[in-house]
């Protein structure tokens, strides 16, 4: 009877395959389409070296407050306080192809995106001040319309990793009590939270040094999210920490997993298991509930 069961459940639940779409950054445009293309020397007034760096991440001119990717889909912030102040300050997202890991603000420990060194990253900067005064983070990524979150993939930044590790920048090196923590959120329409999910770039004495996949299902349907950083090097201003983080890959999908009744699923690509008291189904190394809605444990 329990064999004839678990063959029952196999062979009713399959997967709707959703439309996913990924952040490309190869089709990265300012808002007037115009294609984001990288620095090959310092700019003149910069505070940092923006070689192989989005050209324009010191500028506050309305047309490159967001960037724009994959025709739309994706609207990352930049600059949301429309005051470079003549080249020295910058917040939100911009982007990189910097491939030495040598403590730059626009660099990763990773020394490139998910494809490799040298390939095209997302920097994020967040801003607690202008955070403050808009009301929202200084880190949001825009959808063209409602998706449901899978996941991000997050590095750790070259310049706040040398600070809490070495103690750089005003900041001081972390002890295993402290924690450096990336905040995302789904937004409403009035910016307000939703649903949380927290990744740690730091905690309990050891550092984040490469790609991570962060999952966001548990996030749920969004049109907007918000990324922002917490840390325990607290000073008289605010974070003593450079509060800098690396994006790639971000992906969504247009609706969630669903179940239907499929014959074709067989005992040799998926199979019940019991999860603290629960029967699930494990289908190519995805879990899914018996109604087929994703998790992860």
């Amino acid at each position: 009877m329990k064999k004839t069961l678990i063959c029952f459940l196999i062979c009713c639940v399959s997967v709707v395959y959703a439309d996913v779409v990924t952040m490309d950054l190869a089709t990265a445009t300012d808002i007037n389409a115009n294609l984001v293309t990288y620095s090959s020397t310092p700019t003149i007034g910069a505070y940092y070296d923006l070689t192989d760096v989005w050209e324009q991440t010191y500028n506050d001119h309305d047309s490159c407050r967001f960037i724009v990717t994959n025709g739309g889909v994706f609207r990352l912030s930049h600059l949301p306080s429309a005051m470079a102040y003549g080249g020295l300050s910058w917040e939100g997202f911009t982007i990189s192809t910097v491939s030495q890991d040598t403590a730059n603000v626009f660099g990763c420990v990773a020394n490139g995106g998910i494809g490799g060194v040298g390939t095209p990253y997302v920097i994020g900067y967040y801003s607690e001040w202008v955070s403050e005064e808009q009301g929202y983070s200084t880190n949001v990524v825009q959808f063209n319309k409602e998706y449901y979150p899978e996941y991000v993939y997050i590095c750790q930044n070259s310049n706040t990793y040398k600070a809490i590790t070495q103690g750089e920048f005003n900041a001081r090196a972390f002890t295993e009590q402290d924690t450096l923590a990336l905040i995302i959120q789904a937004l409403d329409s009035t910016m307000c939270p939703t649903a949380t999910t927290t990744f740690y770039l730091a905690v309990d004495g050891k550092n984040n040094n490469g790609w991570v996949q962060v999952p966001l299902s548990a996030l749920g349907r969004t049109s907007c999210l918000s990324f922002s950083m917490t840390t325990t090097d607290i000073g008289a201003y605010g974070a003593n920490t450079p509060l800098y983080f690396a994006l790639d890959a971000l992906t969504v999908n247009t609706e969630p997993i669903t179940a239907l009744c499929n014959p074709t699923i067989s005992n040799n690509n998926a199979r019940v298991i019991l999860h603290n008291s629960t029967l699930y189904i494990l289908h190519h190394d995805n879990v899914y509930t018996l109604d087929g809605r994703r998790v992860i444990f």
